[in-house]
């Protein structure tokens, strides 16, 4: 994509946990460990061809970050919706230590950036979860 590259991914990333991703504890344990090793590994690879640090053209940081973001909650349209616009926000102004993060090298700096903001987001939502109930 070229334009909001990051958005589309995270978009895909909440689709696909929606759509397939069962409740079972377990099981989210197994994909959000997978996911992050997948995204160092293929960010190292696409940084290596692309000859750039974090180009655009790599998501699967975003899809990772997404998951992270909603992990082991309810799919609810209030978590789902909120999820997706507070990891987009997080994602892009990195606050607190996140935006360090992006210095760590090769694919650990792609990727840690969003997990980061990935759980916070999921605190975030955590909270909200339990005021509202």
């Amino acid at each position: 994509m070229k334009y909001v590259p990051g958005t589309y991914g995270s978009l895909v990333g909440f689709l696909v946990w929606i759509l397939f991703v069962p409740n079972g504890y377990i099981f989210q344990v197994f994909l959000l460990v997978s996911i992050f090793v997948i995204s160092v590994l293929f960010s190292c690879i696409a940084e290596t061809i692309y000859n750039k640090k974090d180009d655009q053209r790599i998501v699967i940081d975003e899809v990772a970050g997404s998951w992270f973001s909603i992990a082991f909650l309810p799919k609810t349209l209030i978590v789902l919706s909120l999820g997706i616009l507070l990891f987009r926000a997080f994602d892009i102004k990195k606050p607190l230590f996140i935006k360090k993060l992006q210095n760590l090298k090769g694919g650990f700096g792609i990727t840690l950036d969003d997990i980061a903001a990935g759980i916070f987001v999921n605190i975030i939502l955590r909270v909200i979860t339990v005021v509202i109930k």
